[in-house]
């Protein structure tokens, strides 16, 4: 029950219109009723041996008609009724859960994969509709017409009513076997399906790499056993299912199967007139299809409570508490103090302590796990601190509310995103209400205005999904213009110019050295070269902080900074040359 209350939530406003579609559909199946007894007044009054004047018949037919007509335009008012009552409910609902994506962690949205995702937005919100629109107000006006149906053939004849409804016990021991059975085969199935549909995500977002190593649909074995689980599981579910399936559809509609001996022989012994029992089988046969709509609804209900459930876990999940302060104080130093930090029992971050200024460029380097990246992202709020505390201007990131956070920072990630729409758009999303002209500006002072303007639509390029008709270094210089745009007195680059040529990056670094002065900049950089000029470089070594000071000082005082140093650039010395025999090709440092 609590299942169906978390929807009704998201319903309660437009429940009206339940009403409004339950009403309207019970009409319409009504109006279905109607015309046989039109048909039994004729049968009737042929059995009588009375003339039948064509006027009658043409008034019967013309009532048929009218009452066809009423229920085609009940039933679709009802429906109408009933997708307008679905879809806003849909639509609250994926507003709800866009929300809530953005007040949880991060890291709880990566766990979860982009599969499971795209499934709860779309799948899992997507199948309510089938129970909103037509599950319930379809299913209560059935049932309503069986009770008004049924009503009619007890006043008619007590008799022939139970009679209509004998099937029934039959149908419902089938339908509940058929459930029982389902319970067991439900959870393996929409986990197998779950299974299938992240496999399928990493398998196309993978593509590059299997078209590369030759691997083919059959030998990624991932996708391959993914996709047989879930065939497997499907024909299981089905399998216990059919034969019951079979039973109830075939008796449940037969509600003439016991009237007619029945009340062949009540007619024979004189309890029951012709004319009776010609209209309770007219009434029997109306009350069949009903019988078994509703039977077809009612299993999509324990469908509901497990898809409600799983979107009710994630409504769950824990959240960023937001703050209340919409006013931080100049100015905006930022300050971490004995930062801890654990991610999947991974202990990232040790007592982590730092002072990046204002007007000031502050670089974190270390090797690959050092724990640089994490800390960007904990600097912008996708997480929180386990220990110690980060500060902006003296106030703690934690108190601070979402909008403040978001106009005070601007952060360029590695893994850059773009929205599948036109350069121009992708860069006005730092600053929506900037000018074409400013964008522009911007573009040329990022080093984009170049290459966007050789694309045939210029700055009207689609960029395709992610960004993926762009290469790294064009998103990457697209993705710092959206971020110079936002003009936030805090920007945060991390690896921003990781995927650009070493020619266009002495120009985004010259172009940044004026565009971010008076900002505070905080830097993760593996090219050492990029943060020379840094006035203070923090050396992160397995989560904690080795040393820190400029790059003069740790090449003097830092023995780790300098194997560092000395790594780096001997890496940009080492060449490919052919070897002198075989033809060989084999990687060597210039002597």
């Amino acid at each position: 029950m609590s299942h169906y209350l978390w929807i009704y939530n998201y319903a309660k406003k437009l429940f009206p219109y339940m009403v409004k579609a339950v009403i309207y559909l019970t009409v319409g199946i009504i109006a279905g009723i109607v015309p046989y007894f039109g048909v039994y007044y004729l049968i009737n009054t042929f059995i009588a041996g009375i003339q039948i004047k064509i006027t009658l018949v043409a008034v019967i037919a013309t009532g048929v008609a009218a009452c066809l007509m009423l229920k085609t335009y009940s039933t679709n008012r009802g429906l109408a009724a009933s997708h307008y009552l679905a879809y806003k409910t849909l639509r609250n609902m994926r507003i709800a859960l866009a929300d809530k994506l953005l007040r949880m962690p991060m890291g709880k949205i990566m766990e979860k994969g982009s599969g499971e995702l795209k499934k709860a937005f779309i799948e899992n919100i997507e199948d309510m509709e089938l129970i909103l629109a037509h599950t319930l107000p379809e299913g209560l006006s059935n049932l309503l017409s069986c009770i008004i149906a049924t009503g009619i053939l007890a006043i008619v004849d007590w008799r022939m009513a139970l009679l209509s409804l004998a099937v029934l016990p039959i149908g419902a021991a089938a339908f509940t076997a058929m459930l029982k059975k389902s319970e067991t085969r439900m959870e393996p199935y929409y986990r197998a399906s779950r299974n299938m549909n992240e496999t399928i995500v990493e398998y196309i977002s993978g593509m590059e790499v299997i078209k590369v190593f030759g691997r083919t649909t059959t030998s990624f074995q991932k996708y391959k056993e993914s996709v047989i689980d879930y065939k497997k599981q499907t024909l299981e579910w089905f399998g216990v299912s059919w034969n019951y399936m079979a039973i109830y559809s075939v008796f449940l509609p037969a509600t003439l199967l016991f009237m007619i001996p029945f009340g062949t022989l009540f007619f024979l012994n004189g309890s029951l007139t012709l004319s009776d029992f010609i209209l309770c089988c007219l009434l029997a046969m109306s009350i069949g299809p009903s019988l078994l709509r509703i039977v077809e609804f009612i299993p999509m209900l324990p469908q509901l409570g497990v898809k409600s459930q799983k979107l009710e876990l994630m409504f769950d999940e824990i959240e960023l508490q937001e703050g209340n302060s919409n006013s931080v104080p100049k100015p905006y130093h930022v300050t971490g103090k004995d930062i801890a930090f654990t991610y999947t029992e991974k202990n990232v971050l040790h007592n982590v302590s730092f002072t990046a200024k204002e007007n000031t460029i502050t670089a974190f380097v270390g090797e690959s796990g050092a724990g640089k990246s994490t800390l960007a992202k904990l600097l912008v709020r996708f997480w929180d601190v386990n220990h110690g505390s980060i500060r902006i201007g003296g106030v703690d990131i934690r108190n601070i509310s979402y909008q403040e956070m978001s106009d005070l920072t601007s952060y360029v990630s590695q893994d850059i995103f773009l929205f599948n729409t036109s350069i121009l758009e992708n860069i006005r999303m730092g600053r929506p209400d900037a000018a074409d002209e400013d964008i522009i500006a911007i573009s040329q002072a990022a080093q984009c205005h170049e290459f966007i303007m050789n694309f045939p639509k210029g700055y009207e390029t689609i960029v395709g999904d992610a960004g993926d008709k762009l290469s790294g270094g064009q998103r990457q210089r697209i993705a710092i213009a959206r971020a110079i745009l936002k003009n936030a007195p805090i920007v945060i680059l991390d690896e921003a110019t990781s995927f650009t040529d070493p020619e266009n990056e002495d120009k985004i670094q010259n172009s940044l050295n004026v565009l971010l002065k008076g900002k505070t900049v905080i830097v993760i950089a593996h090219r050492l070269t990029t943060i020379q000029n840094a006035d203070n470089i923090i050396v992160l070594d397995q989560g904690e902080v080795a040393a820190q000071g400029t790059h003069a000082q740790l090449l003097a005082a830092s023995s780790h900074y300098q194997r560092m140093w000395d790594a780096y650039t001997q890496s940009g010395q080492w060449s490919v040359r052919n070897a002198a025999a075989g033809n060989r090709k084999e990687i060597m440092p210039n002597a």
